[in-house]
C-alpha cells in the first residue's frame, strides 16, 4: 500500500513540478519585466536540484563508460515559459545504458530525497529544517527527466517490464532478507511523509502565484 501511495505521490509530483517552474517564471517576468532577471532567479531558486539533475546524468555515464563533454549548470535555452536550467553532454550508447543514464535524475534524485527525509524526520535545529525543506523542494521538481533524456527509454522499458511480467507469470521470484525489507518500508514511509509536504507546498506556492497574477496582471479596457 505504502509502494502505491509513493507511485501516486511522484506521479502527481511529476504534472506539478512543470505547472510550479512555470508558474514562478511568468509571476517573476510579470513583476521585473525582464526575461533575463525571471530566468536567472528561477535557476538559483531552482539550483541544487539542477546540480543533483545534471550530475546524476554525468556520474551515472561516466560509470556506464560513456564519453561525456560539455556540462553546463546554467541557462541555456528559453522554450516559451519553460527554462532549461542546464545540459551535459552524452555520446551515443546502446539502449540499456541510454535508458539507466536518461533516468538518472529520478532514481537519484529520490536517493537524495529518502536521505533528506531522513534526517527531516530527527533534525531539531528549526533552521536545519529549512534548508532540508528546501533542497526537497528544489530536488523534487528538478528531478524528472526532459524529454530529450526519454529518448529510446519508453521502448526499452516496455521491453524491459514484459520480459519481468513474464518471468513472473513463469513463477521466478527474487527474495529479501526480512530485515531489508522492515528497512525499505520505514525508509519509504518517511519518503511518503515527505514527499506528502512538497506537494502540499508545490500546491501552496501554485495558489499563491496565481492569486498574485490577478493583481499584477493588466486588466484589458473595455
Amino acid at each position: 500500500m505504502t509502494i502505491a501511495i509513493l507511485i501516486a505521490e511522484l506521479v502527481l509530483l511529476y504534472l506539478v513540478s512543470r505547472r510550479v517552474i512555470r508558474s514562478l517564471f511568468t509571476l517573476l517576468y510579470s513583476l521585473l519585466g525582464s526575461r533575463t532577471g525571471a530566468i536567472w532567479i528561477v535557476t538559483i531558486i531552482f539550483f541544487p536540484g539542477t546540480v543533483v539533475h545534471e550530475l546524476a546524468h554525468l556520474f551515472v555515464a561516466e560509470l556506464l563508460g560513456v564519453p561525456t563533454g560539455k556540462l553546463s549548470l546554467v541557462p541555456e535555452s528559453l522554450e516559451g515559459s519553460e527554462v532549461k536550467a542546464g545540459g551535459v553532454m552524452i555520446a551515443s550508447t546502446d539502449p540499456l545504458r541510454r535508458t539507466l543514464i536518461g533516468l538518472a535524475p529520478v532514481y537519484v534524485g529520490i536517493g537524495a530525497l529518502s536521505v533528506l527525509s531522513y534526517f527531516l524526520s530527527s533534525s531539531p535545529n528549526p533552521y536545519s529544517s529549512f534548508f532540508i525543506l528546501y533542497s526537497l523542494f528544489s530536488i523534487s521538481n528538478s528531478m524528472f527527466s526532459s524529454s530529450e533524456d526519454m529518448n529510446g527509454v519508453l521502448p526499452f522499458t516496455v521491453t524491459t517490464a514484459l520480459f519481468l511480467i513474464a518471468g513472473w507469470a513463469a513463477g521466478l521470484r527474487i527474495g529479501l532478507a526480512d530485515t531489508l525489507i522492515a528497512k525499505l518500508a520505514s525508509l519509504t514511509a518517511i519518503l511518503v511523509q515527505s514527499l506528502c509536504l512538497v506537494l502540499g507546498l508545490n500546491l501552496i506556492v501554485l495558489f499563491v502565484n496565481s492569486l498574485i497574477l490577478v493583481f499584477v496582471t493588466p486588466k484589458p479596457r473595455a
